[in-house]
Formats: C-alpha cells, structure tokens, sequence
C-alpha cells in the first residue's frame, strides 16, 4: 500500500488550495486538488441590479479582478444586445492588459522564483528548508536582487491599469460599452511611458531569468504535461482593423493532435466530485448548482468545468502554443515560460492599441436595460478562460454562472477524467517524498487562483503544510 502526502494549504498560490497524493515506490499514482473555500458569488448575485456585476464580480479577486468586470461587461453587452465600438474595444483591452503585465511579473517572481532560487532567511517571508537549489551563488544573488526589482515594475502596471481605470485592484473604468471615462493625451502620453519601462524590463531581466532557471532545472520539461488539451476562447482578437494581436478561439486535442475552433455550446460543467447537489453535468444556462458539504464521495468547491466532455488546460502555455508562438512542449517548466513570453507580447499588444486610441473619444450613452433577456461573455484572462453567463428576469438578476480559468485547471474529477492538475500530478517522481517540492513546483506552474486569502505568520509558531503518512 502507498503512502499518502497531504500538502495543506499550498503556499505561493491566490486562495485555498489542498493537494493529496498517493505515492508507490516514490512516484505520485492518485492524485486531488481540493479547493478548500465556498465563495458563493452566484448566489450573491440573484436580485441585484444587473449592471452591479461588473462590480461586484471583481470582488471574487484582488489580482485578476479586472478579469471579471471585462467578463460580466461582455455577458450584459450580449444581453442587451449592444455593439461595441471599436474604440470601446481598445481602451477596455488596454486596461485588461495591464492586469495581465502585473500579474505575469509577481507570479513569476513572487510565485515561482522561491521554488528555484534561494532567498535571504533572514525573515520568515523566504525561510525554506527545500533544500534542492542549484543556481551558481552569482545567477542566484542577481535574481533575488530582480525579486525585489520586479515590484516596482508590477506597481507600475497597476498605475497605468489605474490611469485609464480609476483604481487598482477593482477598477471602475471597465463597463458595457468598453470604457466609462475616455482616455486624454496626457494619460496616453504617461502610459506610453510607463509601457516602455516595463517592457524593458521583462525584455532584459525576466525574460532571460526565466530561461536560466530552465537550464539549471531541466528535468521540469518532463513533468506536469496534465491531459495534453488546450482552449482558448481568443485573446485580443475580432479586430475590424488589426484583425487578431494573439490568439484565435481554438482548441487542440492532444490524443488526436487536432487544432479545432472553439465552440462555446460544448461547455459543461461537473458536479459528481464536487460539493454540490443537482443535476451531474449541464451546461452554463441550465442550472445553479446549491452547495453541499454533506455530499458522499464530494471532495472540493471547484466544480468540473469540460469541453465536449474533456478537462482542458487554459492560460498563457494554451495561447502561446495556440497562437503558434511556443510550441516547444506542454509541461510545468513550459508554463513558467510561456507565461514570461506572453508578457512580453502583451506588452507589444498593449503599444500597438494605444496607438489606435482617439483621446477624449466618448462611447458612454443612456443604456436601455430589458425587462427579461439572458446573455454570456467569455474572455482570455491572466490565467486563462473566464465565463460569465446571467439571465435578467423583471429587470433583475435572476440567474448567474462563473467559470474561472483555475476551475478549468484545478478541476475535480467528473467520474471519467480526473481534472487537468490532477492528471499533471500523477506520475511524478519524487526525488524524497518527505519533502515534495516536485509537486508545489507543478502545481504553481498553472498560477492557481483558488480565491482572494491572506495567509498569517505567528512569530514562534511553525505551520506544518506537508503530511506523510
């Protein structure tokens, strides 16, 4: 009989997250990822006025909480069946992008640099006793001077987000139609210059730390592939005049090496291992599942999202590898940079719409809201694909589904497939099972974002996060 590793909470992660593990001879043969905290955001939203989602749905998350106002603006323009001008898109796409440059500097540098580079251990932040670090003393001493760096640069993206969006995190510059407040020369002026200093350093420094750590560590090029499946519903793309800047909705499935076009009627979602109660699968618009502790055999809050019945993997290694920009292989190593190339893109994507803005162009008009009507939009985030579906019944919400990109990734199983960092998981070798940094280093590949958590240290008191048995 194997041994089990409980990992709980998973750190360097947005939100709760539980990892357990079967182990035989030193290889992971079972595997759950457990999302340990009930949000309940869908039910919040039932009786609210329909244009408070775009705020209210960004408080699912500090760190991609513009994710969710650009995701509930697309689900009401389909509602209300508005028509997007073009500099609507633009600005509304700039100040997305922003999210994804700060984003993609703190996970990397914040998130995964501490798996691989020693930091001071001088205060409890950086203390570890993983022990497996490779870096000459050199390369390693220049990249924890680059940790501390990349917070400025990060700060930087959230004050250009700010510039265009109010504030930073929960902006209030995102809405249906694009935008509330056109953008002057002066704030296009300020953000061409902040762009170019943050595009300078993940060009020159994060970048090039990225494929440093891929040469000291290339075993990781052999773990977490996961399914093998990438979706991506498009990003930055359906342009009247660019065209695509990234990514086209497209999927591919590894077991037939087929890349199809994304068909959003093939969503479902799962409940089998979930703790809800209702109907197994459905799709976005049939139902909302009510939440079941109690339930037999239930082992998390995330739900199995599918697509066409199969677990898929979304984020930057799905649209790098989609888009035709990194193709070298699906893997936790791959993730890490691919997710560093795809700043570097949106960077460029970000130049290229300022350029196409009209300063104090005004696309706010008196919007008519329906009496009855239903609606959904979906959209390339940090992290990968984001849902929202709502019905609109008297004027109100009557209905409201999400489906985050960590739903995709850290998916319970549906009874046929386990979930995407599941199956990443599973067949791992552990080089000493009582200290498993192979799996947090695959895990932190997909940046999951489990929910908003603040973790707490209490001086004196150590926290056991790993359990052998």
């Amino acid at each position: 009989m194997g041994r089990k590793i409980i990992i709980n909470p998973v750190t360097r992660i947005s939100g709760f997250l539980e990892l357990d593990v079967t182990v035989e001879e030193d290889s992971v043969t079972d595997a759950k990822t457990k999302g340990m905290m009930f949000r309940g955001f869908e039910q919040m939203m039932k009786g609210r006025k329909p244009f408070d989602a775009i705020y209210l749905t960004q408080r699912i998350c500090g760190i991609c909480s513009t994710a969710h106002s650009v995701g509930s603006s697309l689900a009401l323009e389909s509602a209300m069946k508005v028509q997007v001008e073009e500099q609507g898109k633009y600005l509304r796409d700039i100040i997305h992008g922003c999210e994804f440059l700060q984003n993609h500097l703190r996970h990397f540098y914040q998130y995964a640099v501490p798996d691989f580079v020693k930091m001071p251990q001088d205060h409890p932040l950086f203390t570890s006793d993983s022990g497996d670090y490779r870096l000459p003393e050199h390369i390693n001493a220049d990249m924890v001077n680059h940790y501390f760096d990349s917070l400025a640069y990060s700060r930087l993206a959230h004050q250009m987000l700010a510039l265009f969006g109010g504030k930073a995190p929960h902006n209030h510059g995102v809405y249906v139609g694009g935008y509330t407040t056109p953008a002057n020369a002066m704030k296009l002026i300020e953000a061409k210059s902040i762009l170019q200093k943050i595009r300078g350093f993940i060009e020159g420094v994060m970048i090039p730390d990225t494929f440093l750590i891929a040469q000291y560590y290339p075993e990781y090029f052999e773990m977490g592939k996961g399914p093998g499946n990438l979706m991506s519903c498009g990003a930055f793309h359906g342009y009247e005049a660019l065209g695509t800047l990234y990514t086209k909705p497209l999927v591919y499935l590894d077991k037939t090496n087929e890349t199809l076009d994304f068909n959003a009627d093939l969503i479902t979602e799962n409940i089998n291992y979930a703790w809800y109660e209702g109907k197994g699968t459905y799709k976005p618009f049939e139902t909302m599942p009510e939440p079941d502790m109690e339930k037999e055999n239930a082992y998390t809050w995330v739900k199995a999202p599918r697509y066409d019945g199969l677990p898929m993997e979304v984020g930057p290694l799905a649209r790098q590898w989609l888009s035709g920009r990194y193709r070298n292989g699906i893997s936790a190593m791959d993730r890490t940079i691919a997710r560093s190339l795809e700043a570097r893109d949106i960077g460029k994507i970000i130049s290229t719409l300022l350029e196409q803005i009209v300063p104090d162009y005004m696309v706010q008009k008196e919007w008519e809201l329906p009496n009855s009507a239903e609606g959904y939009g979906l959209v390339e985030t940090t992290r990968g694909t984001l849902g929202h579906w709502l019905k609109i019944e008297n004027g109100m919400i009557s209905f409201y589904q999400i489906i985050t990109p960590s739903a995709w990734d850290f998916s319970a199983s549906d009874g046929n497939f386990k979930g995407t960092a599941e199956q990443a998981v599973i067949g791992t070798k552990l080089l000493n099972p009582a200290q498993p940094n192979e799996l947090g280093r695959i895990l932190r590949s997909f940046d999951p974002c489990m929910s908003c958590a603040t973790h707490v240290y209490q001086h004196g008191k150590n926290t056991t996060t790993i359990q052998v048995f």
